[in-house]
């Protein structure tokens, strides 16, 4: 969920447009409409309206300018000194074709990856083009919630990025879902998920930041700049923005360069947590009412929303 939340509302008042410059794969999959543009040497994913681009490969760089960029930073919101040496293993609850496992892999070195994904198809048309076929990442083709039954090893970090809006499966989003992660995290483990937002309505931020709060102990939330996406990371321990900073202090000299300027980037973009009655359960979650009245105040909404720019555009 990349791409902001408006080009889904411009596409559901425009209708689909499937044809792209730079069109190199295309399938109709049991769940998707897939496709895969180059444009520039760089790759991106595709899906159904094209409302989102869901994986961006560049042989040249793993910066992105997007909001995978901003889970990289997720474990040094643990208190200093935090080091890369400290991240042992990653769980990614929708995996697409692997932006975050292979920033991942360039940033803590060959941590085992373990990544869910629904549709087999991306996953193999991740290997294929994406450079997503490394030896530490085994991606499974299964429910993102239905596996997490099957995983008995405690991580280091978990990233959620399963949320499309307007497509987000209601059962990643309860407080059950979020307790069962919670069993799987190491005592300084992370939860990392990615929510969409307009500049104007923060509603859905606010209920999923209210739903963590429930489980976790202190929730932060990043607004991903020049994009309606923020990210949100619960820690499972008491934590404090402040340990960005000194964290970033502490890096050292022998990491990878886009480390410390992501843990920048972050503390400049950090927004405080707001309150919420809304808390998602597994009997209640109106995550498909509350997503189509943000697309409806968007479609009817103010210039300050409709002039918002995207984050990578094709």
């Amino acid at each position: 969920m990349a791409i902001p939340f408006c080009f889904a509302a411009y596409l559901c008042s425009q209708g689909n447009i499937r044809p792209y410059d730079g069109l190199m794969y295309e399938k109709e999959s049991s769940y998707n409409l897939i496709q895969v543009i180059e444009r520039n040497e760089v790759r991106y994913l595709l899906l159904n309206e094209g409302q989102g681009i869901h994986s961006v490969h560049d042989p040249n760089s793993i910066y992105t300018g997007g909001s995978w960029d901003y889970f990289l930073v997720a474990p040094f919101f643990n208190p200093p000194p935090y080091k890369v040496s400290h991240m042992h293993n990653l769980l990614i609850i929708g995996l697409a074709a692997g932006t975050v496992s292979n920033q991942y892999t360039q940033i803590y070195g060959n941590i085992p990856i373990t990544g869910i994904e629904i549709d087999a198809d991306i996953i193999d048309i991740g290997n294929k083009y994406f450079d997503m076929d490394k030896p530490n990442l085994s991606a499974i083709p299964a429910d993102g919630r239905l596996y997490l039954n099957y995983l008995s090893d405690k991580y280091s970090g978990i990233v959620v990025d399963a949320y499309r809006l307007p497509y987000i499966p209601w059962h990643l989003t309860t407080k059950e879902f979020f307790l069962e992660t919670k069993s799987l995290l190491s005592p300084t483990g992370v939860l990392a998920i990615n929510v969409g937002r307009t500049n104007t309505d923060r509603r859905l931020v606010d209920a999923l930041s209210a739903t963590l709060l429930s489980v976790f102990p202190t929730v932060h939330v990043i607004d991903v700049p020049d994009t309606f996406n923020s990210i949100l990371v619960a820690t499972n321990t008491t934590t404090s923005a402040n340990n960005l900073q000194q964290n970033l202090s502490s890096l050292g000299q022998n990491v990878h360069a886009l480390l410390p300027l992501m843990l920048a980037k972050t503390i400049n973009n950090l927004v405080p947590t707001q309150p919420s009655d809304m808390i998602f359960t597994d009997d209640r979650a109106p995550v498909e009412h509350l997503t189509d009245s943000i697309l409806l105040n968007y479609l009817l909404g103010s210039a300050t929303d409709k002039n918002f720019t995207a984050g990578p555009e094709l």
